[in-house]
């Protein structure tokens, strides 16, 4: 028999060495509240459309989500790109200052077709704007991604993050502030394609995960209690 539980808990601060814990934001259930979507497209990828929802069955182990992108190209170059965005999962760097963060999910491929499946990645919102990982973007071909695998981005940076503009303009000297100045940041995921021809694509993940490493030291650790809370969607079976 299995369930589902949700375990919330207060971000701790250690004592030893000046050095914050990690927070860590978790979800291997996907339920469908839980999750908003924003499409982006630029001029050349217009018409296209993209969607995700829970699959109850079939996961890593079991629920995931599932997203279809339908690329419709009228130019080279088009593109489309749709913004999973987790409803509760937030972090204030003006409580402590992000070093870096780790990204991972599980991916998976449904189609065996020519490409990489979708591209894919952490995104962050903050202070009204979308800022998607470029470096590295996560790809999922078919021939290694027809079963559910580990797909993962540690140790990212600020400059590792575009901004995305809902015109689907990419700004790579626009980034995210991880300093203590930064607004609130929100958390999700970004799922895309971009070819110079149509194409469908059938993907899923499961286990996202997101790892805030604050700057070690007072000046990361100071004030991080009043960051907010740690979410993980966790999955026990007994």
């Amino acid at each position: 028999m299995s369930r589902n539980s949700l375990v919330w808990g207060a971000i701790a601060v250690t004592a030893l060495a000046g050095s914050a814990q990690a927070v860590v934001f978790f979800d291997g259930v996907f339920n469908n509240a839980d999750w908003n979507l924003t499409g982006v497209t630029n001029p050349n990828g217009a018409g296209s459309t993209t969607n995700g929802f829970q699959v109850p069955v079939g996961g890593n182990p079991l629920q995931y989500r599932r997203i279809r992108n339908n690329l419709v190209v009228s130019g080279p170059n088009g593109a489309s790109i749709g913004l999973h965005m987790r409803n509760t999962f937030s972090y204030n760097p003006g409580g402590g200052a992000i070093g870096v963060i780790n990204y991972s999910e599980d991916s998976i491929n449904f189609i065996n077709q020519p490409g990489n499946g979708q591209g894919s990645g952490l995104v962050i919102f903050q202070s009204g704007n979308y800022y998607i990982q470029r470096t590295p973007i996560l790809v999922m071909p078919y021939a290694t991604f027809n079963t559910w695998q580990s797909n993962a981005a540690p140790g990212l940076v600020s400059s590792d993050f575009w901004q995305l503009t809902l015109a689907g303009v990419l700004l790579s000297g626009n980034n995210p502030d991880f300093s203590t100045s930064g607004g609130v940041m929100q958390f999700g995921f970004w799922r895309g394609n971009s070819a110079n021809s149509s194409i469908q694509t059938d993907c899923g993940i499961d286990n996202w995960r997101v790892e805030i490493l604050p700057v070690p030291g007072p000046a990361g650790s100071a004030a991080l209690a009043f960051a907010g809370l740690i979410a993980c969607r966790r999955r026990r079976s007994a």
